[in-house]
């Protein structure tokens, strides 16, 4: 059964729903389901059985999630992914703060990437601190072919 998420669409757990937005699950489509690939998504936030970044094709998307609006400020306190600003490289730590409003997070694709709207502050087991847009891979080689 074909399902209509979308690349970038944010999503969240439906069983999630009953706790506070800061403390969801949530996900980003990084590849629609087409007659010969599988839907893929990748979670934004680590959680009890995901690390940021990690990608996975849910059995029961249709059942199982929900699209969402996702705020800056729900991902304060977790453990997220950015794209370093210095080095370019991907970075993942708690986030600590982010610039601007508590506006929504949206993605846009870049080259084989999903990059967020939203510029976050991330301290590192050291106490160091990066900064960087919210990131996604695409994984664009390793898609998941039915």
């Amino acid at each position: 059964m074909k399902n209509d998420f979308k690349l970038g669409q944010i999503l969240c757990e439906r069983c999630s729903l009953k706790r506070p937005a800061n403390q969801r699950y949530y996900y980003v489509v990084i590849q629609e389901e087409t007659n010969d690939k599988y839907l893929v998504i990748q979670a934004i936030n680590s959680n009890s059985l995901y690390v940021s970044g990690a990608s996975l094709n849910p059995s029961h998307p249709e059942q199982d999630l929900i699209v969402t609006e996702l705020k800056a400020s729900y991902l304060l306190n977790q453990e997220i992914t950015i794209l370093e600003s210095f080095f370019n490289e991907p970075v993942i730590s708690d986030a600590i703060g982010y610039e601007g409003n508590d506006t929504v997070v949206k993605f846009t694709p870049v080259n084989d990437d999903l990059i967020g709207n939203i510029y976050y502050e991330i301290k590192s087991k050291k106490n160091s601190t990066f900064t960087g847009y919210l990131y996604c891979d695409f994984y664009r080689k390793e898609k998941f072919y039915k």
